[in-house]
């Protein structure tokens, strides 16, 4: 049983996923996906104002919680609700795109491709995208344990599909822990 489980001390799955996203001040930051309002906030802060926060959202609800996240943490941001497959944002406009990893499973293979080829689009040649999803850690999770297993989940490896069918490269998968997965790509600078 010690095999199976170790012990660990976590800062909590915000500052992981900042610490992965890596944003820095004046960079030009989109979120794809209702995602983690707290993450977006805190996000958009590390931005500054000289940098630049967006959201793209498919329903006015799903931009509520995102404006409310803000709104707490005292950044400028802009959601933008879109209705279609083609956002109203300007071509190569971001440096870090941050997809929801949890909204690319629950759609089919032609709505992923269309969502990551708008992503791919409004990132800037050698932009990097992140595909960020969460899951529940459960009780084990909770308690400072983690299950040891060998390899990337099933979820990790179709992002890692998704982006590369997406023509980020290189990508790879960055981490899984603490309920979280990070996939990584960047748009080609050529």
């Amino acid at each position: 049983m010690a095999g199976l489980f170790r012990f660990r001390r976590s800062r909590g799955p915000i500052d992981l996923a900042m610490d992965m996203v890596g944003v820095r001040l004046g960079e030009r930051v989109l979120q794809a996906g209702a995602g983690n309002p707290t993450l977006f906030a805190k996000l958009a802060r590390k931005a500054g104002l000289s940098g630049r926060a967006c959201a793209v959202v498919d329903s006015v609800e799903a931009a509520g919680p995102l404006e409310a996240a803000a709104a707490a943490e005292g950044v400028l941001v802009e959601v933008t609700v879109a209705h279609g497959p083609l956002w109203p944002l300007e071509d190569a406009a971001f440096d870090v795109g941050i997809v929801d990893g949890n909204a690319l499973l629950r759609g089919n293979a032609a709505e992923r491709a269309g969502r990551l080829a708008e992503v791919r689009r409004v990132v800037r040649p050698g932009g990097r995208v992140l595909i960020v999803r969460s899951v529940s850690p459960g009780l084990a999770g909770r308690l400072g344990f983690s299950s040891s297993h060998a390899g990337p989940g099933p979820e990790a490896s179709a992002f890692l599909q998704a982006l590369e069918g997406a023509g980020f490269q290189p990508a790879r998968i960055l981490a899984e822990r603490e309920g979280m997965t990070f996939v990584e790509g960047f748009r080609p600078a050529g």
